[in-house]
């Protein structure tokens, strides 16, 4: 009877209706300001995919809707008579201080605006009605079955403080440790050698009753880390703003650019700037300066001192633009950059000096370039290519993006129909010729709208070529479906939101910049929500990101200014503590060039807000903070508990911050950091700690300074 209740339960969560998701009744209102007629209101939002949700109007002239929601926070906007709020706290259009006045805040929405923001109650404070121990196990779900670091991860989840303790019986007793506590429950966890294939798992609940569950058979084929990714430090390359090594190849530029092949092209041509020219309206997409492969090569030893040894480019490709996301050629370096000989001396320098290197992949629209688009162009529905892309009419006028599917609707990047098995087979063709040339991995733009299909064909015959090729998918929110084995090995794990939906890793910056909304506990839960949702071999080789090429300057967003100030202590300490939490994650720490610099960029509307693209201006990096990358650097290279994927929740109050990296027994790091600006102290786990930095040892407690952090080892 008891294992027939365990696997209903388990069927249930299964479905979606788990019991970690008790649902709370909460009622959202929007109340109009005098004289605002208001004909229509729909509640979106993070918990719905953004999508429509009405809400009706009383009689008392409000507008309201109950939301059954699962504890934790969420994101969302009134859409109000067919209009975005652009801030829920505070709007000038719905003439209204705040939009909602229950909302408890607000967050960067991603877009230049904000979303409200309310804290459900937890599960704790509502504890659910059950009858029995609500347990969830499936082997056969990488979220609690995966292989890295050369063992099996091994985990179950149960509601919040029911059971005492946990032992997973195998060839022997592997004690399982609680790993996360988040809003939603528990994750325990233990890790096993590869050899073992059969096991139970025996738990004693609250009450002092033991229950075992079992036996579990472990799967054939885990879903298995790339374990190399763990502990990397990488560096994103936007080549054209990183460093002019040879001003000869500049004018390639305008050979290949998009005003060449868009026959609506109506504006001024696209020029070439000096390295210190200010950005002009082209600065996105056709103001050239120069930045090449040369320049990578030149720099290579400002990257080793960092601790660098995974880099990111931006496309390299021949293209129509500065930012190289419409592709004309895909096995040709673009000639503004240097050429495939150039390339192949780059990755071989990298590898000699221990760097891996992964290249960015554009498989879901082209240039119009493109040989295939072109020979579209020329022949209609003659070409062979005619249904390679989505063409609503012909004759067209290339750049015309009424006439066939462009990537948000632009008629310079048509869209690839990725169903095509024509074009699927040509893709996997491109990928395999960069892998046999040296590449290690690859970044796939827009990953979310490419057909899941091919992504899975893509990996299967990109594994079986290189089965530690590295596949990272950029899709900025919270999207496990992804990452179950069979499609991408980590996503683009931001710290910045898009398009609304909150972010994999928002809490880390939203930490940083302080504030109410922002508090330990928050962002604590935040982080278990991710990594009990990721299988344990994701987070090994997790691609996170503190700052891109399509994101704010961090230290802008950390309230550092423009490109033209001089930022303040203040800012320049939330730089150092947003910084040191990325680090102190598990998988690979991604910085944007400049970032180590405190280089600074806007905050607006485009084209202001492409200024953190603008060219590095090497002779004004600030040393403070270049020297304190460097010691994040050293750190994440010498201390082995950040070569662990096990993350685990220690403490989150008020503005302290801590959990633990690395394996109990072996290796293990306290990570702590405090949002306030005044100092506070911390009760430590049992045992004695070394702080990495200062290396004094510590027991019992310590002090973290205003906008503060350590790393503490465990001293066995």
């Amino acid at each position: 009877m008891q294992e027939f209740r365990h696997w209903i339960l388990l069927a249930f969560f299964l479905l979606g209706f788990s019991w970690a998701q008790q649902k709370i009744a909460v009622t959202f209102t929007y109340d109009p300001p005098y004289g605002l007629e208001v004909r229509s209101v729909s509640l979106r939002g993070s918990f719905n995919n953004w999508a429509e949700l009405p809400l009706q109007k009383t009689e008392e002239g409000v507008w309201q809707v109950v939301v059954e929601l699962p504890p934790g926070p969420v994101h969302y906007k009134f859409f109000i008579n067919g209009q975005w709020p652009r801030n829920m706290c505070e709007d000038e259009i719905f003439g209204t201080p705040q939009v909602d006045l229950e909302a408890q805040g607000c967050l960067d929405d991603g877009q230049g605006g904000q979303n409200a923001v309310r804290e459900v109650g937890r599960v704790a404070d509502n504890p659910p009605d059950t009858v029995g121990l609500a347990f969830a196990h499936d082997p056969n779900r990488p979220q609690f079955v995966s292989e890295a670091a050369g063992r099996l991860s091994v985990r179950f989840q149960v509601p919040q403080s029911s059971i005492q303790k946990a032992v997973l019986l195998a060839d022997k007793a592997y004690p399982m440790t609680l790993q996360l506590t988040a809003p939603e429950g528990e994750i325990w966890r233990a890790a096993l050698p590869l050899s073992v294939k059969t096991y139970r798992i025996q738990i004693l609940d609250k009450d002092g009753q033991e229950q075992t569950f079992g036996p579990y058979q472990t799967p054939a084929q885990p879903f298995r880390a790339v374990d190399w990714v763990a502990g990397r430090v990488g560096y994103q390359i936007f080549p054209d703003r990183f460093w002019n090594g040879d001003p000869r190849n500049d004018r390639r530029a305008l050979e290949t650019s998009q005003a060449r092949f868009d026959q609506t092209w109506t504006g001024r041509l696209p020029y070439l700037s000096r390295w210190s020219d200010p950005p002009g309206d082209y600065h996105c997409c056709q103001q050239y300066y120069g930045g090449d492969l040369a320049g990578v090569l030149q720099r290579l030893p400002h990257l080793r001192a960092l601790g660098v040894n995974l880099i990111y480019f931006n496309p390299l490709f021949d293209s129509g633009s500065a930012h190289g996301y419409d592709t004309h050629d895909y096995v040709r370096v673009a000639p503004r950059l240097g050429d495939n000989a150039l390339l192949r001396r780059v990755l071989a320098e990298a590898h000699r000096q221990g760097i891996k290197v992964l290249f960015d992949f554009v498989p879901n629209h082209t240039g119009l370039g493109h040989w295939a688009f072109q020979d579209v162009v020329k022949k209609g529905r003659d070409s062979r290519y005619w249904n390679w892309y989505f063409i609503r009419q012909w004759p067209f006028t290339p750049g015309d993006g009424r006439a066939y599917v462009g990537w948000a609707d632009l008629g310079s990047l048509p869209k690839l129909n990725t169903m095509n098995p024509e074009v699927q087979d040509y893709l996997i063709r491109v990928s395999r010729f960069w892998l046999n040339f040296g590449f290690d991995g690859i970044r796939v733009d827009v990953a979310n709208e490419i057909a899941p299909e091919f992504v899975r064909k893509w990996r299967a015959t990109l594994k079986a070529l290189k089965p530690e090729v590295y596949l990272v998918g950029e899709v900025w929110d919270l999207r496990p479906q992804y990452l179950q084995g069979d499609q991408f090995d980590s996503l683009m794990n931001y710290t910045v939101g898009r398009g609304g939906s909150p972010p994999a890793l928002g809490g880390v910056l939203g930490f940083a910049r302080g504030g109410p909304l922002q508090n330990g506990r928050r962002v604590l839960a935040e982080l278990a929500r991710v990594y009990a949702a990721y299988p344990e071999a994701v987070a090994a080789m997790g691609f996170n990101l503190i700052g891109s090429h399509d994101t704010p300057r961090v230290l802008t967003d950390l309230g550092g200014g423009g490109w033209r100030d001089t930022p303040s202590p203040e800012a320049l300490a939330r730089l150092r503590l947003a910084s040191a939490m990325l680090y102190a994650l598990p998988g690979a720490s991604v910085f944007f060039q400049g970032e180590e610099c405190g280089f600074a960029g806007e905050r607006g509307q485009w084209p202001v807000n492409e200024l953190y693209r603008y060219p590095l201006q090497w002779d004004k990096c600030r040393a403070d903070v270049l020297e304190h990358y460097r010691l994040l650097g050293r750190l994440k290279g010498q201390l082995k508990a950040f070569q662990s994927p096990l993350f685990r929740t220690y403490l989150g109050e008020g503005p302290l911050l801590a959990f633990l990296r690395g394996e109990p027994g072996v290796g293990e790091v306290l990570a702590a950091f405090n949002n306030s600006l005044e100092e506070a102290r911390l009760l430590l786990p049992e045992g004695r700690w070394r702080d990495e930095v200062e290396g004094r040892v510590y027991q019992g407690e310590v002090g973290l300074s205003g906008l503060g952090w350590r790393y503490l080892e465990r001293i066995r």
